[in-house]
């Protein structure tokens, strides 16, 4: 019973953070670099200051609590940002720092190829290292294969970096992966550039 409650909690998690991957669409589909900037920017200050409200104010954290606990891992109740700040953060620097051909396919590995490798993981998956799942893994490939195919020109050059992404996402390194994985595809791809 406890699988599937914390399955339904991963999922409503992930819906969440699979909606960020309007940004990214919305850029691909010309909304000027100037808009889709400015609202990344105004997202990520938004829940960065809740945050810091919520970690410097008993009141403001017992209402951000009693809003959004539900949808918090226990880590994120304590004093530290939310994956939710990093991920606006992870976006925003993208969009800011590279260009449109490495920006895009860099969010939609955060806000696609992540949160698919974490429902799979959970619901799927068997063995773990690190704290992760293969299956989710190999989902998490699977969806970034499918990014580059089709919002690239990369081809295997970019198949290369979604599994260097991969095997980033999969190592526990102590950056969390909404930073991480938009900042480091999106470096791969100005390589390719």
């Amino acid at each position: 019973m406890s699988r599937i409650l914390s399955l339904h909690k991963e999922v409503q998690r992930k819906l969440i953070h699979f909606s960020v991957s309007i940004i990214p669409i919305a850029y691909f589909l010309g909304t000027p670099k100037e808009i889709i900037t400015a609202v990344c920017a105004v997202i990520a200050a938004g829940f960065l200051t809740a945050d810091i409200l919520r970690m410097n104010f008993s009141l403001a954290r017992r209402y951000f609590l009693k809003v959004f606990s539900s949808l918090l891992r226990e880590n994120e109740k304590e004093n530290k940002l939310t994956g939710a700040s990093y991920l606006f953060l992870g976006t925003f620097a993208a969009v800011y720092l590279f260009p449109i051909e490495a920006a895009v396919p860099a969010v939609l590995f955060a806000s696609a190829a992540d949160p698919l490798a974490a429902v799979i993981g959970k619901r799927y998956g068997t063995k773990k290292f690190f704290g992760k799942t293969v299956e989710g893994s190999i989902g998490f490939f699977i969806t970034a294969s499918a990014v580059i195919l089709v919002f690239t020109e990369f081809g295997w050059t970019g198949l290369g970096a979604a599994l260097v992404c991969t095997i980033l996402e999969f190592l526990p390194i102590p950056v969390d992966d909404n930073l991480l994985i938009p900042f480091a595809a999106g470096s791969l791809f100005m390589v390719l550039l």
